[in-house]
């Protein structure tokens, strides 16, 4: 789709409502539309201890990282106010995805598993190498995630199976994905090219979430720019690409 101005986001800065906001995610997010210098800030907050006023329409962009519940009341809210919407909650229902399927008409939507460039990156590295490589090289996926978290694999695990179907013109199975929940680990993902006498290995180490929360302000953004349509990352690694080249 081609990008273009959002009637609602002409404001400076870009005022963003936080569901999830009392969340260890949304903790970080507003901290980071604080600290941003892109014209960013947080003017609504919902959590289910602290509900926003079912009234409240004083932002330009819903970021959502909460839960499957949390991602409802995000859908709502960005349809009541027209306002473009993140989704970085992982692990949503299909009755959910077919929610958002339906907003798309008229809002727009990203969709993002993972808010890492580092791992956009990746997933465009992962088709590459599952493209050039030779068929016989056996692919594996494994990761690796707090004890906290409750998709299984996780979203960014799905996604990478993904790159390695679409380069491969084949899909990875997903029971195939190995995953590990231990301690505090924030997030470990890699990806295994196994051939006759070499291995190629492309891994992201998350070592702070920090990282996640400043790649949604980044993705916000770009998504408060766009149409009415469902996105997904590799939207706006297109548009990412063409901007450093």
């Amino acid at each position: 789709m081609t990008p273009q101005s959002h009637s609602k986001c002409q404001f400076n800065p870009i005022r963003v409502c936080l569901v999830g906001a009392s969340g260890r995610m949304g903790q970080r997010i507003d901290r980071a539309c604080h600290d941003s210098a892109r014209g960013v800030i947080v003017t609504a907050r919902h959590s289910f201890s602290a509900p926003l006023d079912d009234a409240a329409s004083n932002f330009d962009v819903v970021i959502d990282f909460s839960s499957d519940v949390g991602t409802q009341t995000a859908i709502n809210l960005a349809l009541r106010t027209k306002c473009p919407l993140l989704i970085g909650t992982t692990g949503l229902t299909d009755t959910t995805r077919d929610h958002l399927l339906r907003a798309a008409r008229h809002i727009a939507i990203l969709i993002a598993p993972n808010t890492s460039i580092g791992i956009a990156v990746m997933r465009h590295l992962v088709a590459e190498a599952a493209r050039l490589l030779p068929a016989d090289f056996h692919v594996s996926i494994s990761e690796v995630h707090h004890v906290q978290k409750r998709d299984q694999p996780s979203g960014t695990a799905i996604a990478l199976a993904d790159s390695v179907g679409q380069g491969r013109a084949t899909p990875f199975p997903k029971d195939q994905i190995d995953s590990i929940r231990q301690g505090e680990v924030v997030g470990d993902h890699e990806v295994n090219f196994a051939g006759f006498g070499e291995v190629l290995t492309l891994r992201h180490h998350a070592k702070d979430r920090d990282l996640f929360a400043i790649g949604a302000v980044r993705l916000a953004i770009w998504t408060a720019k766009q149409p009415p349509g469902l996105y997904g990352l590799d939207d706006w690694f297109s548009q990412f690409k063409r901007e450093i080249q």
